[in-house]
C-alpha cells in the first residue's frame, strides 16, 4: 500500500471570474459603445449643459440617451481595460500554478 497523501489537481478556473469571463466582458462593453457611438448617441450628451442635441428631441431623451452614451464610454475607458488586465494576470497565474 501507498501510505503517501496524493493533493488533489487544481481545478481550472472555468466559467464565472475567470480570464475567459473577464476578456468577453470588456469585448462586449467595446461592442456596446461601438454601437452606441455609431447610432450617433454622443450628439445627447449636450443634456449635461442643459441643451437638446435636436429641435425636435426633449431634454429627457436627450438624458436618456447621453446616460446610456456616457455610462458605456466609462465603461469602456475605465472598466474594459482593467478587466483586459485581469484576465491577462490570471492566465499568467494559471501558467505559473501548472508549472510548479
Amino acid at each position: 500500500m501507498n501510505d503517501t497523501i496524493q493533493p488533489k489537481p487544481r481545478k481550472r478556473r472555468t466559467g464565472f471570474l475567470s480570464a475567459k469571463y473577464f476578456l468577453s466582458r470588456s469585448l462586449e462593453l467595446a461592442a456596446l459603445f461601438l454601437i452606441a457611438h455609431l447610432a450617433g448617441l454622443r450628439q445627447y450628451t449636450a443634456f449635461l449643459s442643459g441643451t437638446t442635441a435636436d429641435v425636435g428631441t426633449t431634454i429627457e431623451r436627450s438624458g436618456v440617451y447621453g446616460t446610456i452614451y456616457i455610462v458605456l464610454y466609462l465603461g469602456c475607458v475605465v472598466a474594459a481595460p482593467i478587466l483586459l488586465l485581469s484576465a491577462g494576470l490570471l492566465t499568467l497565474w494559471d501558467k505559473a500554478a501548472r508549472r510548479g
